[in-house]
């Protein structure tokens, strides 16, 4: 505080001999006594201009200069009272030291500045002054209300708010962790946007990395093909093994189908569409594309219009028990999985492919196993084809993911559909 004083009396002096060195050609009336001078529970400045209204502008701003260094002074000192929080006091030092230097262009990241105004100015005081080279410039004095009590109340108001930022800034990095909605990491985007303009020391740069991570969160996430009927399109947003929503409306296009709707079901996109315009090619198509943040997400779906609706499901992990085993492959295996129809309807499974992450797919064919009834089914399937160990075996891993397809028909119809397994859990006992 001592340094401050020392400087306000400087900054007197300086003002004073400049004062006394130039002619005053006119002036707002007779000079107050509390011009150039010091009073107790007041802030006294004045500002230099080409106008007057210039010069009065610049008083107001060291106004609020004297009023944030004042701020800061104040915390420095109670952070010497304290050590336990001495880093983080220092940190609103430095920003208060820092915002000094910049309160005109700053000024509304701090909320008690805002009530900073002319018409609380209790007295002023300008003068017309002209120098020796003939040109003219204002002085505006001004006189500003700011008791001891106002000054403390500044300090805990601003404490209480920098503490409030600084929680709801780990909260946000926190939420990285568990985001579920698009919309969620968007938002918390620009509320760390927010915190960037508003924090000046390494805060600003957490929640810089905060941005990073939101938008490499964003740009990882997938679409990933539900089922697959004809003139239906169903898919999730996927980020890593977790479903993702979103509200937003994607855009759908096709080169030869016609898009009749789009619909959310929360846990699933719906897309129908209507395929009378298209032939059988394998090119055939819908594609999906998101703007997330400042990522475009997209994926082309194919479609095959001599498929049709599928009707199963699977949700408990498929279990791999060996028949046959040599050195670094089982030769002979068999798959006992569990398809659950949605319908009552009698359907047959014709062909399974298994895909392992990186090998050739493993497919079962020729199955032709009929089930009717609605819920679950219990199907055991040979494999004859080898399968490398290292590569597939659950054992010692926490969780073991496959995916793949399961063929299938309608028995009454003859109607036939394609079931995508992504990423579904599986057992070995090798």
């Amino acid at each position: 505080m001592k340094k401050y004083l020392l400087l306000v009396v400087a900054l007197i002096t300086t003002v004073g001999i400049s004062l006394s060195q130039d002619k005053v050609i006119q002036k707002s009336g007779k000079q107050p006594k509390w011009v150039n001078n010091l009073e107790k529970d007041y802030i006294i400045t004045v500002g230099r201009g080409a106008t007057s209204q210039e010069a009065q502008q610049n008083a107001l701003t060291m106004v609020k200069e004297r009023i944030v260094s004042s701020v800061a002074e104040n915390v420095k000192a109670k952070t010497e009272l304290k050590k336990e929080e001495a880093n983080y006091n220092n940190n609103i030092s430095v920003f208060l030291e820092k915002f000094a230097s910049s309160t005109t262009i700053e000024s509304g990241k701090v909320p008690f500045l805002q009530g900073i105004s002319l018409s609380k100015v209790e007295e002023f005081y300008w003068e017309k002054l002209q120098g020796k080279d003939k040109k003219e410039y204002f002085y505006y004095h001004l006189k500003y209300p700011f008791p001891e009590f106002e000054m403390q109340k500044l300090v805990m108001d601003y404490k209480m708010r920098d503490n409030e930022l600084t929680r709801q800034l780990e909260d946000l990095i926190a939420q990285a962790e568990s985001v579920e909605t698009v919309e969620q990491a968007e938002k918390n985007i620009g509320e760390l946007r927010v915190l960037t303009d508003y924090f000046m020391d390494g805060r600003k740069n957490q929640a810089e990395l905060g941005i990073t991570r939101y938008n490499s969160l964003l740009g990882s996430i997938e679409l990933v093909e539900v089922e697959s009927n004809l003139g239906e399109l169903k898919y999730s947003l996927r980020l890593g093994t977790k479903t993702i929503t979103t509200v937003k409306k994607p855009i759908t296009k096709s080169e030869c189908a016609r898009i009749t709707s789009t619909i959310n079901n929360q846990d699933h996109w719906l897309v129908k569409y209507d395929y009378a315009n298209c032939y059988e090619d394998p090119e055939n198509n819908i594609l999906v594309k998101y703007r997330f943040g400042n990522t475009d997400v997209q994926k082309k779906f194919y479609f095959d219009i001599s498929v049709n609706k599928a009707s199963i499901f699977v949700n408990v992990p498929f279990h791999f028990t060996t028949t046959t085993k040599g050195e670094s492959t089982v030769d002979a295996s068999m798959l006992d999985l569990t398809v659950v129809s949605k319908y009552e309807t009698a359907f047959t499974i014709e062909k399974v492919i298994i895909e392992f992450k990186g090998l050739t797919p493993v497919i079962i064919d020729g199955i032709n196993q009929s089930f009717s009834g609605k819920g679950n089914h219990n199907l055991k399937l040979n494999i004859n084809q080898a399968i490398k160990i290292t590569e597939t075996s659950s054992v010692g891993k926490t969780l073991s993911l496959l995916s793949g397809y399961i063929h299938f028909k309608t028995n009454a119809t003859g109607e036939v559909k394609t079931y995508r397994i992504y990423n579904h859990s599986y057992t070995t006992d090798w």
